[in-house]
């Protein structure tokens, strides 16, 4: 059967709030041994620090940080990246720019890109629907703000929340409750989009959110709803 606008899956909801990574950006958090962050700290205009000395921070950065994500002891008291690299270093008198530096290099590789394809589907989604932004984010979030400005797509949104500015992390209610406590939006007319079933989805329909799984190419067990992308969203 034929569905038109009206009957659409999505327009049983005022808001949707969307995850940020694996749902919306893609390509990013490139850490692994394998990766050269002195490269990128010298490409950033980094000259205070060894090589040696920039690729451990970011590794310990990296590490620690890792460490404490899958640790639901942390979920509400997870710090952003700054405090790591300032937590790494051992140079009382380390400048502000270099520091600053270190935190670009985390964040580049944090960063990945959002499809042409994704952009279109949130300028579609935002012509019927508020929407919002709920991203476990371990930068600081102005680079990210840049890339959406960039892209033409950051004034879409009526809300971004990201974990680095709260100090907490999916799936605790509260990123989801700064968002729709915002927006003064009721929950149940609430959608929320993202890759995780712990994070994005327990964690929506605990605060009484609807939630849609983002697959990708992955096949999945779920017995809830599934999408691959965010485009095929709009197809519901």
């Amino acid at each position: 059967m034929h569905m038109t606008a009206a009957t659409r899956f999505v327009d049983q909801y005022d808001l949707i709030l969307l995850d940020l990574m694996d749902t919306l950006m893609f390509g990013g958090n490139r850490f692994s041994d394998r990766e050269d962050y002195a490269q990128t700290y010298r490409q950033l205009g980094g000259t205070y620090h060894s090589d040696e000395d920039a690729q451990r921070v970011i590794e310990h950065t990296y590490d620690t940080m890792n460490a404490h994500y899958g640790d639901p002891a942390y979920y509400e008291n997870f710090r952003p990246a700054t405090a790591y690299l300032t937590e790494s270093l051992t140079d009382l008198d380390l400048p502000q720019a270099d520091l600053d530096c270190l935190h670009d290099v985390f964040a580049y590789h944090e960063m990945g890109g959002i499809p042409d394809g994704h952009c279109r589907a949130l300028r579609t989604l935002a012509t019927t629907h508020r929407l919002g932004l709920v991203s476990n984010l371990w930068s600081e979030k102005t680079p990210f703000v840049t890339a959406f400005r960039e892209q033409g797509i950051l004034h879409l949104f009526d809300t971004l929340v990201f974990s680095s500015d709260h100090s907490i992390i999916k799936p605790a209610p509260q990123l989801f409750e700064i968002a729709l406590n915002e927006l003064k939006a009721d929950p149940y007319r609430t959608l929320f989009v993202g890759d995780s079933l712990e994070r994005d989805v327990q964690g929506a329909e605990a605060v009484g959110l609807s939630a849609i799984l983002i697959t990708g190419n992955a096949e999945s067990t779920h017995a809830g709803l599934v999408v691959r992308d965010l485009p095929a969203l709009l197809r519901l």
